[in-house]
């Protein structure tokens, strides 16, 4: 971008030197490049070009105009930007017209099929602003602008209805000549063709690539690509220098491969569980596996030397103006099988498939197509939240960092029939969910609930009778066979109605292959039951740390856990009477047994997931999703202990609040009638401190240690006593909220009005032997004093002895 500056600047300075003269175009110095660059991005990403900047050239010339370049793939040449740009400059040096580097974008790298280029739509963003005085746009030809037919007439639409030329510097071009529409047609013809050309040259290169076994995209888990050579040892290179590599086993990463298998299959751990342990050895430099993402690497036929290219396709939709991901008939498939490169045995594969195939089978979410949010939450809650009223899902209306909003999008539109027209903050849904859960579902006595439902369950299958799998295995056998040599004859005969007859044979005994090996397995489970062990004190402790740790992870990987936990969460509105707003209100079932078959490797759990009348045991919840106010949530708590006897005052003091704050809060606890707040002045610096809080330190020295009234406080600080009475309770809040507790007045310590140091003389003199009448004298009291306190003396040394 640099290069373009400048480039930009020097071929400006030969058009216009009267500019130069007047200081409107600067020499390029490296700060100016490096303020032209800056510039440049901020237009590109944001498509606001600074109108007030341009006026200054309006002197020199009258009209301005406006350039786009673009250059396809990283195989084109950078300087290709350069070499449109110097065209477009001169041409509209010719014609009359300036243009500003405001009035400068470009696309590096991007194809013209894509019509949301960043740079060009910027371009036609500030195209379309009218204090933006573009007369003209100019472009190197006409396919720099698009290759997408559509897209250019809706391009001359734009130009024509704002009233702006569109010239083409290299391919003469021009929008306002009467037969421009024929051209575009014509053009649009031409690139349509050149396009397909491409892609067909393009997609037979990758199929011979393919067919050779050389590196195609990214490889998966375990592979990755050494460089090619011929017979002799020396590169191959390709045609435009660079070396061809092919796929070989990564030694690195290979035993993950293997060891996600073993896992999988043999030691029965979910993929959830392979996640977080490849999440904590860091695999391949990553520590954001998702469960998803290891159910693919399960299923990849890769594991076992086979790749396959050309699967899918990606299609762009005119209508959606989305890409869609389309699967290409089989025969279109490019099959690469490489026994060398296998990693995973063909038995434990096919065995992974098959489990993979059952979990999906018994899985309430088969058959849904799976949203973004669901592949990869953004919040713990994405992908899962469902619209009550429209049934769609809920996703972030408003996505800044701090102040997150869900709702649903159908609803402020009442789009659908939808009534679901207010948000609520991610903040609140997470805080009111999480709680619910962590303090009725993931919760000690719900752990405990379920595993002695789950031993229940083990005791009860344990004394059913075996099962006797060897007859059905023989004839499961039996018919393995029968098929096998039926398809030993289809590839040995060359009559075509006979091997139909066999394959219509064949299909017949899969049919009955199916629903035996389903007994057989359903079988096996039955006689492994036996053999499982009871589970105790320790494996609940476990499974609880387990269960509170799930909420502490990663937002994709804890956002599929609860989605596990919890299901689909719908959400509705209600009225609150009292209140303007409604209120959201989260209704799920929740069902723990699943989230601990995906972190446990006990049968036990999949079991009682399979048997479809323990589903009866879960219960829909409700949850409102709403911040609670301060005063509705110590309701409960401040009438509890007003009929223990404390008085609203004490109960003000010991949670640090204004005794009218407490009493209103009483009251609604007592009539259920809401507060009614007097809004205050807003001064935009916030409250001011209490006034109680400057003085703690003062009020507990002067009562505890010079042991003054509080009367006597409030006198020497200047302030009023219930003031004074605050600051000693807030110093002292446990020990005031320990006496209300116990329906005792609260002990605020002993006083007095001589002060400590008077009385510590008193008790000196008493011990030297003075009489009353001269300590009264010497200490300014009264000689009654000096006896309650020579009794107290006595008193004390008297329980002593």
């Amino acid at each position: 971008m640099i290069a373009l500056a400048k480039t930009y600047l020097e071929l400006q300075h030969k058009h216009w030197p009267e500019m130069v003269k007047d200081g409107l175009l600067p020499e390029p110095t490296p700060d100016l490049l490096t303020e032209m660059v800056d510039n440049f991005k901020s237009r590109h990403k944001t498509g606001r070009a600074d109108a007030t900047s341009i006026q200054c050239f309006k002197k020199y010339c009258a009209k301005l105009a406006g350039l786009y370049t673009r250059y396809s793939c990283d195989n084109s040449s950078t300087t290709s930007i350069l070499d449109q740009t110097v065209n477009c400059l001169r041409k509209a040096q010719q014609e009359g017209r300036f243009i500003p580097w405001e009035y400068v974008f470009a696309d590096y790298s991007v194809s013209g099929l894509d019509a949301s280029r960043q740079g060009y739509t910027s371009y036609k963003t500030v195209l379309d602003e009218k204090d933006h005085l573009i007369d003209t746009t100019y472009i190197d030809d006409f396919t720099r602008a698009s290759r997408d037919e559509i897209e250019w007439w809706q391009l001359a639409a734009q130009s024509k209805r704002l009233g702006k030329r569109m010239i083409g510097a290299s391919d003469g071009f021009n929008l306002s000549d009467p037969n421009s529409e024929m051209l575009i047609a014509m053009y649009g013809l031409v690139s349509r063709l050149f396009i397909k050309s491409l892609r067909e040259k393009v997609k037979r290169g990758m199929k011979g690539g393919a067919r050779r076994g050389t590196t195609l995209g990214k490889l998966p888990l375990g592979f990755t690509r050494r460089v090619l050579r011929d017979s002799h040892g020396k590169i191959d290179y390709r045609s435009n220098g660079k070396p061809r590599t092919e796929v070989c086993i990564d030694p690195g990463t290979r035993e993950f491969r293997l060891l996600m298998f073993e896992l999988f299959v043999l030691r029965s751990w979910s993929p959830y569980k392979i996640a977080q342990h490849f999440n904590q050895l860091k695999v391949d430099g990553w520590d954001n596996w998702t469960e998803s993402a290891i159910k693919k690497l399960l299923k990849n036929p890769t594991a076992i030397g086979v790749f396959i290219w050309n699967r899918t396709c990606r299609e762009n939709n005119p209508e959606t103006k989305v890409t869609e991901v389309r699967q290409n008939p089989h025969s279109e498939w490019e099959v690469n099988y490489n026994p060398d490169l296998a990693i995973v045995p063909m038995e434990l594969w096919k065995d992974a498939r098959k489990k993979l195939a059952r979990m999906r089978a018994n899985s309430p979410l088969t058959g849904r197509k799976q949203s973004r949010n669901q592949v990869s939450a953004t919040t713990l809650f994405s992908g899962t939240l469902i619209c009550g009223s429209c049934c769609a899902e809920l996703k972030l209306i408003r996505s800044t960092d701090k102040y997150k909003q869900m709702g649903c999008l159908n609803g402020p539109r009442h789009a659908c029939g939808c009534k679901l027209s207010s948000s609520k903050s991610t903040a609140i849904i997470e805080s009111c969910l999480l709680n619910f859960l962590r303090d009725n579902i993931i919760s000690e006595a719900a752990l405990k609930d379920l595993i002695a439902r789950a031993n229940e369950y083990l005791r009860i299958e344990s004394e059913k009778p075996q099962v006797d799998v060897s007859p059905l295995k023989k004839e499961s056998q039996r018919l393995k066979d029968k098929a096998k040599k039926l398809i030993r004859r289809v590839e040995n005969e060359d009559d075509d109605d006979l091997c139909a007859v066999y394959d219509q044979r064949i299909k017949e005994l899969q049919k009955q292959l199916q629903p035996l090996q389903s007994k057989i397995r359903e079988a096996e489970r039955q006689n492994r039951r036996k053999d499982v062990v009871p589970l105790g004190r320790e494996e609940c402790k476990n499974y609880l740390t387990r269960l509170q740790n799930v909420l502490s992870e990663e937002v994709p990987m804890a956002a599929e856990s609860i989605r596990s936990l919890t299901g689909p969460i719908t959400i509705h509105q209600e009225p609150i009477s009292g209140k303007k707003r409604p209120r959201w209100v989260a209704r799920f079932t929740p069902d723990l047994m699943r989230l601990l078959s995906k972190l446990s490797n006990q049968e036990v759990f999949d079991s009682i997931l399979l048997d479809k009348g323990e589903q009866s045991l879960n219960h829909e919840v409700a949850v409102p999703l709403e911040k609670i106010p301060k005063y509705e949530q110590l309701a409960p708590e401040f009438l509890r202990l007003a009929e223990k006897g404390a008085s609203v005052q004490s109960i003000a003091s010991s949670y640090g609040m204004s005794w009218e704050y407490a009493n209103e809060i009483m009251e609604f606890a007592k009539t259920g009638v809401r507060p009614k707040w007097k809004a205050g002045k807003r001064t935009g610096q916030g409250g001011k401190p209490n006034k109680y809080l400057k003085n703690v330190d003062q009020v507990v020295y002067m009562k505890d240690v010079q042991k003054f009234p509080f009367t006597k406080i409030a006198k020497e600080l200047k302030i009023s006593s219930h003031t004074v009475r605050r600051a000693y309770d807030h110093a002292h809040r446990d020990k005031l909220r320990e006496s209300i507790e116990n329906g005792q007045a609260p002990d605020r310590g002993s006083y007095t009005h001589l002060g400590e140091d008077i009385h510590q003389k008193v008790r000196e003199m008493l011990k030297a032997g003075t009489d009353p009448k001269s300590i009264a004298r010497e200490t300014g009291c009264s000689i009654s004093t000096v006896k309650r306190a020579k009794k107290k003396m006595e008193a004390e040394s008297g329980s002593n002895e």
